[in-house]
């Protein structure tokens, strides 16, 4: 009988802003408790906006001006660490090389190698865009599929991450 080990499939790719950008703002969702910290600012502009109708007063540009920086309280803040992160930290600068193997998972850039064991990988989530690896309940590696669809290897991908994590 002649089994063998799935063949490593490598992926380069250097993210974009934007990628990192939606990336982060999508990675929200999995996040459990803290979608609900995401939740409070806009519900506070629409209280703003709601409240003088309420109370019988009229809506005045700064409640409105206060509401819209309530509702972009989130990406504003998450640009903002996304442009200095990719700007300060060398760890955040690509291109970024992904190995995938029976082992775990191979990152390498220029100023790294890192490798995460399958047992070290909590779970993996595929969003419309992106394959979310997570390796801590709040922080996950982001392999845009499109990269992956463009390097012909999404399905090598998928099969070798089910073989090994709890894939959804």
């Amino acid at each position: 009988m002649n089994s063998t080990a799935p063949q490593p499939v490598s992926l380069t790719f250097n993210p974009s802003f934007w990628q990192v950008f939606i990336a982060s703002i999508t990675l929200i969702r999995y996040q459990g408790l803290l979608v609900c910290l995401h939740a409070v600012f806009p519900l506070a502009g629409l209280f703003i906006l709601v409240l003088p109708y309420y109370v019988g007063r009229p809506l005045k540009a700064e409640n409105v001006l206060i509401a819209m920086l309530a509702f972009l309280f989130t990406p504003l803040v998450t640009a903002l660490t996304v442009w200095s992160v990719r700007r300060r930290n060398k760890l955040a600068r690509g291109p970024f090389t992904f190995t995938l193997d029976s082992n775990g998972i191979h990152t390498r850039s220029t100023a790294f190698t890192q490798t995460i064991q399958w047992a070290g990988i909590l779970q993996v989530r595929r969003s419309k865009r992106f394959l979310f690896i997570f390796v801590s309940p709040t922080r996950a590696i982001s392999i845009p599929l499109k990269a992956l669809r463009e390097q012909g290897i999404l399905e090598e991908v998928v099969s070798l991450v089910r073989q090994h994590t709890d894939f959804k």
